[in-house]
């Protein structure tokens, strides 16, 4: 059941930040520092470009926003195991992704006041 307003994706943009800052505020280096900027930014450019609310160029179709939050989920679930993090990092980590996923299956899949008629991703 799909319940969650798609203004809610407008902390996307918060996420992608935290996601950017965490290993900062870790101290991870190296291979445990990349895989948490590359995903932060991702998710700011799939924002920017989501045809939603907090969306500034509106060109992704919201269902392809919420497979990308989904991958994002599963990608941010697995890197604590894949990458050793220390204990102490897991939690917001495991948090951030279990939070992705929930809301990938959440949201409508409907933004109000949107241009996806016109777009080239639309389906009738």
């Amino acid at each position: 059941m799909r319940f969650v307003p798609t203004l809610v994706h407008g902390i996307d943009y918060v996420v992608g930040m935290i996601v950017l800052g965490l290993p900062f505020y870790y101290g991870l280096t190296g291979s445990q520092r990349m895989p948490f900027v590359v995903l932060g930014v991702f998710v700011i450019i799939y924002s920017f470009f989501t045809d939603y609310e907090a969306g500034l160029v509106r060109f992704l179709r919201l269902r392809f926003h919420l497979l990308l939050d989904a991958l994002f989920g599963l990608a941010m679930l697995f890197i604590p195991s894949l990458l050793h993090l220390p204990a102490v990092a897991r939690t917001p980590v495991y948090a951030i992704s279990i939070l992705a996923l929930l809301l990938a299956v959440t949201t409508k899949v409907r933004a109000e006041g949107t241009h996806s008629h016109s777009s080239i991703w639309s389906r009738p």
